[in-house]
């Protein structure tokens, strides 16, 4: 099976290009879907995140309050690595069992912290999808229905452009309408199909 690195900053579109994978046939693994999952009652992860961050994080039937854990764990880059050394390792036997468990020629795990985490390592290639910061802006305000600042601090807490075009081994520039998007993912998609990449 070929294993591609799908990652890229918040609000760039990276969601988009993962819909053109599993369009073409491939297994997409959705890691912030993992996230939530690997946090779901009962979880060894949700009894962790409570130690650390608060017992108030957990709601009163047990489930966890998502937003205020990201507060406190945005709060800083020491927060927002905890939060990380708590989860990823779930996430990625996860993402593992998912992948082991495929009969699919190719799998992409679409991961906003595929380089941090080391699940790179897990793949023969990688692809980041980047955009403007005011058009990102805007689509994290209107996505996530939070206030500017908020975004900022999302964005603040993911490294910078150079830093995905330094790792990726290709790089999507979402700067334009979402078809030219879609075509140049397309166009990727086809590449790494035919083992030109």
């Amino acid at each position: 099976m070929r294993i591609i690195g799908l990652t890229g900053p918040t609000g760039a579109g990276k969601g988009e290009v993962g819909r053109r994978f599993a369009k073409a046939g491939a297994l997409v693994i959705d890691t912030d879907r993992l996230a939530r999952e690997v946090v779901t009652p009962p979880s060894a992860v949700l009894g962790e995140l409570a130690a650390v961050f608060g017992r108030d994080i957990l709601r009163e039937d047990g489930t966890l309050d998502r937003a205020l854990l990201a507060e406190r764990a945005f709060a800083s880059k020491e927060a927002q690595e905890t939060l990380n050394a708590i989860t990823h390792p779930a996430i990625i036997r996860r993402t593992r069992e998912l992948i082991e468990a495929s009969d699919r020629e190719t799998a992409v795990i679409d991961a906003p912290l595929l380089f941090e985490s080391g699940m790179d390592r897990m793949c023969h290639t990688t692809v980041a999808v980047l955009a403007p910061e005011a058009v990102r802006l805007a689509r994290i305000k209107a996505r996530d229905g939070i206030t500017e600042e908020r975004a900022r601090e999302r964005m603040r807490a993911q490294p910078d452009e150079a830093f995905y075009r330094e790792r990726a081994t290709h790089t999507l520039v979402n700067d334009g309408a979402l078809s030219s998007l879609q075509a140049a993912a397309d166009a990727l998609i086809r590449r790494i199909g035919e083992g030109q990449l």
